[in-house]
C-alpha cells in the first residue's frame, strides 16, 4: 500500500465513494455532475491509498482557504469504497497524509470537520474542538488559539 496524489482519470471514481453517503438523494450521475462542477473539490488536492492500482480510499486535502491560518491544512471528504470500509484503509490514509503534511509541506495544524464519532479521529491523534465537529492535530509548536477553520 502507499499514498499518492489522485490522478485527474481518477476523480469519477473518487467521487463515487462516497455517493452512498453524500449524494442527498441525486441519482448517480446527477451526482457526479455536481462534484465535477465543485469549486471546493477543484481547489483542494485529492490523495488516495493505493494496493495493486485499486483505490483503498481518498481524502481531500485543503490550504489558504476556509480561513486556515497560515501553515495549517484541512482535509476533508475522507471516504473508502463500501465493499471496503472497517479494514482500516481509512486510517491508514490520514495516518499517511499527517506525517506527508507534517513532514514534507512544514504544516502546523492539520484540521477537518468530522460528521462521525469523534473516536475514530481521536484514535488518529486529533483533539476535538469542545462543543463542534472540528478538530485538529497538529505539531509541538503549534498553539491553538481557539479560531476554528469554517466547514469544508
Amino acid at each position: 500500500m502507499y499514498l499518492r496524489q489522485a490522478e485527474a482519470y481518477e476523480l469519477d471514481a473518487i467521487y463515487g465513494i462516497g455517493f452512498d453517503v453524500w449524494s442527498d438523494g441525486l441519482c448517480y450521475e446527477e451526482y457526479l455532475a455536481e462534484c465535477r462542477s465543485s469549486e471546493k473539490y477543484q481547489a483542494g488536492t485529492w490523495y488516495v491509498l493505493i494496493e495493486n492500482e485499486q483505490i483503498l480510499s481518498s481524502l481531500i486535502v485543503y490550504r489558504n482557504m476556509f480561513g486556515l491560518k497560515e501553515g495549517c491544512f484541512g482535509i476533508g471528504s475522507v471516504a473508502t469504497p463500501y465493499n471496503l470500509r472497517g479494514e482500516g484503509y481509512a486510517s491508514n490514509l490520514v495516518n499517511l497524509v499527517k506525517k506527508e503534511l507534517f513532514t514534507n509541506h512544514s504544516s502546523k495544524a492539520i484540521f477537518l470537520h468530522s460528521d462521525i464519532d469523534h473516536r475514530f479521529y481521536n484514535r488518529l491523534g486529533f483533539a476535538t474542538v469542545e462543543g463542534s465537529d472540528c478538530m485538529y492535530a497538529s505539531s509541538d509548536s503549534f498553539e491553538f488559539d481557539g479560531t476554528m477553520p469554517a466547514y469544508f
